[in-house]
């Protein structure tokens, strides 16, 4: 960043320099940065993903928001909020930020719960994979 007249006086009385500073952006352990837009992964369960919900997420101002994510959800689905990004100053716009969806499996499947996956199969075939390959 450079501040023009604000750096050290010239030698034998001449015009002050130009201040030169480097500015260095902590990353945050929440949000990620693109450009203005500001990106936060959300990890919802399973039956969250199938059946939609709403998730009260942070805002990088403090603040809270509630986000509706749809039913059917895939991980990695973004929803956008408009203006809860950063500031631009050349502009005095804001960016977006993003709610990336990301789907959180359980870590242990009783029995039971494996049953239960296996009947959502059969109740409702899917191949994700269909005209990729």
């Amino acid at each position: 960043m450079r501040v023009a007249g604000k750096g050290h006086p010239g030698a034998g009385g001449g015009a002050a320099g130009d201040l030169l500073m480097r500015v260095r952006v902590q990353k945050d352990p929440l949000f990620r940065r693109e450009g203005q837009d500001l990106l936060l992964d959300v990890p919802i369960s399973v039956s969250e993903a199938a059946l939609g919900t709403r998730v009260e997420i942070p805002t990088v101002s403090g603040g809270q928001v509630v986000v509706t994510i749809p039913a059917g959800a895939s991980s990695g689905l973004r929803l956008r909020i408009k203006g809860q990004g950063i500031l631009f100053h050349a502009t005095r716009q804001r960016g977006d930020m993003y709610v990336v969806v990301k789907l959180a499996l359980p870590p242990n499947l009783t029995d039971e719960a494996r049953d239960l996956f296996r009947q959502i199969d059969q109740l409702c075939p899917s191949n994700p994979r269909q005209g990729l390959w």
